[in-house]
Parts: C-alpha cells; structure tokens; sequence
C-alpha cells in the first residue's frame, strides 16, 4: 500500500517546485489562491495587512515595480533585503506572495512581496 502512495507523493512535490524556467526572488511562494488585481483596488480595505498571492505582467523594474492585469495594475516592493528584480524583467510574467496594504509608500494600494516568480 505504501508504494500507491509514493506517485502521488512526487506529484504533491513537483507542485511546490517554481515553474520551469522560471526565476525565484525572495521566499518560494507558498501557492496561496491568486486574488485579481482589479479586485484589489476595488476592494482595498477587505485585504489590508492580509497575505496574499498576484498575477501579472511586469511594467516596471528595478526595487519598485507595477504588476499588471489588464487594465488594471498594483504596486509592489521587494519586502526580502537584497531581493531585487532585475533591469530587463519589463513585460515578464509574474507571480508574487506578501502582505497587501491599501495605502502603500505612493498613497494607494500595493504589496510589499515576500516572494515573486518570474517567467520571461
């Protein structure tokens, strides 16, 4: 019985593992349910100081960047010291887990990341 298990085992695995090729900055995600960015903004208040995981496209790089999601976009900041994207990560897929704040450094909403996955 114990060898039925062992398949399910390195599927649970695999799971926890980046996506190939894809770059890990910060803490490995933790695989949270991703919230729409839009959604962020629309409802701000409902997510401030909670844990959360994006999905977007990279518009800006360097210590301080903007994700991406349609129309709609979040600022987010690197929370890990020396954790930093690089220069060309413009237009990247991005993943990104860390504390939500409804009034962020600029004023309005952003996340401060514990963790980002990039894919190019």
């Amino acid at each position: 019985m114990r060898l039925r298990s062992f398949p399910a085992l390195v599927l649970l695995a695999g799971l926890a593992l980046p996506a190939r090729g894809a770059e890990l900055y910060g803490k490995p995600l933790r695989g949270l349910t991703p919230v729409s960015i839009a959604e962020l903004n629309q409802k701000a208040a409902g997510y401030d100081g909670k844990t959360i995981q994006v999905r977007g496209t990279v518009a800006s790089s360097g210590g301080a960047f903007a994700l991406t999601e349609g129309a709609a976009s979040l600022r987010v900041t690197m929370g890990t010291p020396g954790a930093t994207l690089p220069s060309d990560a413009g237009g990247a897929s991005a993943i990104a887990e860390g504390v939500f704040r409804a009034k962020g450094p600029g004023g309005g909403p952003a996340l401060e990341a514990t963790g980002l996955e990039l894919t190019r």
